[in-house]
């Protein structure tokens, strides 16, 4: 299993009947979170974060990350650049 992290907005809401609701998210930034989850499997590591949420995370946290490779992911029309990230030093 695989993840994929990025940061943004998203619209949240409820889609159905009234016999069964769903709840739904609706973003360019949740399709491309999905995408970079999909790269997980095809790059063989376990987390792929964007370029976005790299920049939102502690100094600390940023000490842990090595960039491995360089990835691009398209999203309709928007090609958004991200990093295969690796987490190390975690005990």
């Amino acid at each position: 299993m695989g993840y994929g992290l990025n940061y943004g907005y998203a619209i949240e809401g409820a889609v159905g009947t009234n016999i069964k609701i769903d709840c739904s998210y609706l973003s360019p930034n949740v399709n491309l979170a999905a995408r970079l989850e999909a790269a997980t499997k095809r790059y063989g590591v376990n987390i792929l974060m964007s370029q976005y949420f790299y920049d939102k995370l502690s100094p600390a946290c940023k000490v842990r990350v090595r960039v491995r490779v360089r990835v691009r992911v398209r999203v309709r029309v928007r090609v958004s650049l991200t990093l295969t990230l690796t987490l190390t030093g975690l005990a």
